[in-house]
Order: structure tokens, then C-alpha cells, then sequence
């Protein structure tokens, strides 16, 4: 059982497929309000900074065209009077830098791009509003960033292995991506996003940090892993996926969320207890609630009717209730150690409801299943299920154990290998 549910893990989960009302921004889409001029001695196309000496002679610029790279062995830098950078800002593996102050800079069209500065301190960008993208990895000194304007236009936020404890000064409302990952003292997360073009994943943080993006009304695909509590009070849509996965949420409500354009996934939280999505209607993709050991009820779905892929319930509970579903476009596999009442998903089998190839209802002393086709296919239709469950899950395996170690992969190749992983699994089911 437990294979079945990893299985899923990552096809339910991780995906971003495209909606048709999904518009996605280019990191490079960020501008100035006002463009500057660019004074002589100030288009630079690609320069690089390995002394103090080579930031100051920038110091008569309001704006500089091209890519700054800093790097070397300085142990403090600053930029000085520069307003604007349209191109990139990057400081890559200046191991001895401990602290870099930008005090007039206010956008950034391309990316501010720092990784491997492992004793970097300080980071001062007081009037820094507008960056086409923020990637920050393997910064593990840096616990605060000074952000006196907050950053109101972002189109990617990624950051992993740092030490900050909040995400303060990031006021963006907008974005495409926002990805927190493997920031061990990162406490909390209060977030004024309102929509997500593509992704939003928070992951692999301080075991207690609490998770608030109560103005959020829709987003492509969401997943929350490794999180202590989530607040989604304006959550509406879906347009993807949205996960929970290895938590310690005790309770999951969604109040407003009425539909899922791809999966929803329930895995592996042990101290879920409750888990209320009253107004969702429809879930076009699979339905995962699996090996969630204090979840002895499933019962807040009171809403819902269709779900587009299978439905896999796995757990130790003694009640599963969906009383208005009137069609699954995939199979159902019910399993419970607990007595459980299959009834219900009885009567949805014999209407036809369930669509799928197979039928499974398990409890402790009850034991229903069937299928469209005979015994024998049933038999090999399952055990085919069972081998596509086994290779997803190493594959799922891989996937976190990576994740966790802070690596920053390629999301078009993660999306690839999942929606491939995905399509051989839906196969089996139909």
C-alpha cells in the first residue's frame, strides 16, 4: 500500500501543466518606472568586479547596461550611487565577502544573483524595488536583508540554503514563480502575493515554520512540504496541482477553493487530523490521501463531485465520505487498516459512476473490488499497477532526497520527467 501512495508522490504533487488562463512573465519583463540615461563609460555589456577599485569607477553612474559580476577576494563591496542596472547584478563565490551595500540602487531588469558567498553577512539594498529575479543559493551567514523600500515587482523568487528567518521587504503581489527551499531558520512566511503564474512551492524549512498567503486567490501549482501551518483563506483555484506532503499540519481548511485543474495530494502527514475543502467541486486530476496516520475520518469533501483521474484513499481510518460525487474518471483504490463502510463507493460502482478499470474497497473485515474487465485482466491490470507504483516511487525518492540537499534543478526538466511519469501511470488506470 505504502508504494502506492509514493507513487503519486511526485506525479500528484509537482506538476505545472499550462491553463489556458495562465499567463506566464518573463524574468527579464521588469523595468524602471523612468528609464535613465546611460552615460558614458557606463554601458558595460559584461564586466567584472575583483576590487573596491572596479565598483568605484561606476560611482558617477545613475545606471549601468549589462551584467556586473563581482567576485574574487574582497571582503566587503558596495556600489554607490547607481540607480538602476539594466541587465544582471551577480556575485558568485566571493568566499571571503562579508558584507555588499548597494545604497541608490532601486531596479534591476535581469536577475540579482548571489550564490556560494558563505560568509556573507550583511546584504543592504535599502531602495531596491523592481528585480526581473531573485536567486539566492548557498548563502548560510545571511539571516536578515535590508529591504527599507520592500521589492513590489519580482517575476521569480528562488532561495535555498540561506539563513534568513523571515522574508520580509518582499512585497510582490504578482509573480511566476516563488520557490523557498532548505532555509533551516526561516520561521515564517507572511505572503502578499495574490496570484502565481507557475509554481509555488515551500519546502524542506525550519520544522516549525508557519506559512500564511491569505491573499492568495489562484496559482498555477502548489506544494507545501515539511511545513508546520498553512493559512489559504482566499485561495478560490487551482490551475495545476496542490499538495501537502510530509507535514506537521494537524489541520488543512480551504474555505473558498471550489476547483483543482490538475491533482490534490494528501501524503505521509502524521499529525493530520482533519482536512475541510467544503466548496471544492471538481478535481480534474488524481485524488491522493494516503499514509496520513492520525487521519481516522475523510469527510470534508462534502462538495465535490467529479474527479478527473483515480481516486487512492490508504490510511488507518474508519470513514470515507464523498456524498455528492457522481463520477470518477479513473479507478479507486480504498485501503484501511480500520473497519471500514465501502457502501457508499459500492453504490457509485454498480451506477457506472466509477470509470476507471478497476474498483478496490478495503477495510479491516470488509474486502469489495471489480472491474470492467474478467478476473485474470483485473489481476494483470493490478499487478501492472503495482510495478508503474514501485518505479514511481524510486524516481519520487531521487526527487526528495535531492530537493532536500538544496539543489537547484531545472524545473523544465523536473516538469518533463514528472508529466512523462504521470502519463505512464494514467495509462495503467484507464
Amino acid at each position: 500500500m505504502q508504494f502506492k501512495s509514493i507513487a503519486l508522490l511526485g506525479a500528484l504533487a509537482s506538476i505545472a501543466f499550462a491553463d489556458d488562463d495562465v499567463t506566464t512573465s518573463s524574468a527579464s519583463a521588469a523595468s524602471a518606472s523612468s528609464t535613465l540615461s546611460i552615460a558614458s563609460g557606463c554601458s558595460l555589456s559584461s564586466a567584472t568586479a575583483t576590487a573596491q577599485a572596479d565598483l568605484n569607477k561606476y560611482a558617477s553612474c545613475s545606471a549601468l547596461k549589462g551584467d556586473l559580476t563581482i567576485s574574487g577576494s574582497l571582503a566587503t563591496a558596495s556600489l554607490s550611487g547607481v540607480k538602476a542596472i539594466y541587465g544582471s547584478l551577480i556575485i558568485n563565490n566571493a568566499t571571503l565577502l562579508t558584507s555588499f551595500t548597494a545604497d541608490s540602487l532601486n531596479t534591476i531588469t535581469e536577475t540579482l544573483d548571489l550564490k556560494s558567498l558563505t560568509i556573507l553577512d550583511t546584504l543592504a539594498l535599502p531602495e531596491l524595488a523592481t528585480v526581473g529575479s531573485i536567486n539566492f543559493v548557498t548563502l548560510p551567514a545571511l539571516d536578515s536583508i535590508q529591504l527599507n523600500t520592500g521589492l513590489t515587482q519580482i517575476n521569480s523568487i528562488y532561495i535555498s540554503d540561506t539563513s534568513l528567518e523571515t522574508l520580509d521587504g518582499f512585497d510582490v503581489t504578482s509573480l511566476d514563480t516563488f520557490n523557498v527551499n532548505n532555509n533551516k531558520n526561516l520561521n515564517s512566511i507572511d505572503s502578499k502575493l495574490e496570484n502565481v503564474k507557475v509554481a509555488l512551492e515551500v519546502s524542506y524549512n525550519s520544522n516549525d515554520v508557519e506559512v500564511a498567503f491569505d491573499q492568495l486567490q489562484w496559482a498555477n501549482n502548489i506544494t507545501f512540504n515539511d511545513v508546520s501551518s498553512v493559512s489559504l483563506s482566499s485561495l478560490q483555484k487551482v490551475n495545476s496541482s496542490l499538495g501537502f506532503i510530509n507535514t506537521s499540519l494537524t489541520d488543512i481548511e480551504i474555505p473558498n477553493l471550489t476547483a483543482i485543474g490538475g491533482s490534490l495530494t494528501f501524503v505521509s502527514n502524521n499529525d493530520l487530523e482533519e482536512i475541510e475543502l467544503s466548496n471544492l467541486t471538481s478535481i480534474s486530476g488524481g485524488f491522493d490521501i494516503s499514509n496520513n496516520t492520525a487521519l481516522s475520518v475523510i469527510d470534508g469533501f462534502d462538495s465535490l463531485e467529479t474527479v478527473g483521474g483515480a481516486i487512492i484513499f490508504i490510511g488507518n481510518f474508519t470513514n470515507a465520505s464523498l456524498p455528492s460525487l457522481k463520477r470518477v474518471s479513473g479507478g479507486v483504490d480504498i485501503e484501511s487498516s480500520g473497519d471500514l463502510d465501502c457502501d457508499s463507493f459500492n453504490s457509485l460502482d454498480k451506477k457506472g459512476s466509477i470509470q476507471g478499470d478497476s474498483y478496490v474497497c478495503k477495510g479491516a473485515s470488509t474486502s469489495v473490488s471489480s472491474s470492467i474487465a474478467s478476473t485474470s485482466t483485473s489481476s494483470k491490470a493490478s499487478s501492472k499497477t503495482s510495478s508503474s507504483a514501485s518505479g514511481s516511487a524510486t524516481a519520487s525518492s531521487s526527487s526528495a532526497s535531492s530537493s532536500s540537499k538544496g539543489a537547484a534543478g531545472s524545473v523544465g526538466v523536473q516538469t518533463g520527467s514528472i508529466l512523462a511519469g504521470v502519463a505512464a501511470f494514467a495509462l495503467s488506470l484507464i
